[in-house]
């Protein structure tokens, strides 16, 4: 599941970020079965995980489904904690930031 689409056009977009990643069962199979292909045949070591497993899965022929309402993602286009419809919220790496967003996450 691509997950954000920061930049609409871009050939790097939409991408799967890590905040959540979402695999099929299909789709780890493929992996299991083809990430040797993904280490020997892409540039990856600059990549960070999210960005090697988007190219990683696409290169091994693997569909894409796109959800850009599961995360809010402040990296991607922006986390409202305060969303009901959302899965997630990313980054929040402070106690006090985790904590305010919690707060707003799970307020009745």
């Amino acid at each position: 599941v691509v997950n954000c689409n920061k930049f609409p056009g871009s050939p790097n977009f939409p991408m799967m970020y890590g905040a959540v990643e979402i695999f099929s069962n299909n789709a780890m199979n493929a992996y299991a079965m083809g990430s040797w292909k993904c280490g020997t045949q892409l540039p990856w070591k600059a990549w960070g995980e999210d960005y090697y497993m988007t190219h990683c899965l696409d290169f091994l022929g693997v569909g894409r489904i796109a959800d850009f309402g599961i995360v809010g993602d402040n990296v991607c286009t922006g986390a409202n904690c305060a969303d009901n419809y959302k899965a997630s919220f990313h980054p929040f790496k402070s106690i006090d930031a985790w904590t305010q967003c919690w707060t707003q996450a799970t307020a009745r």
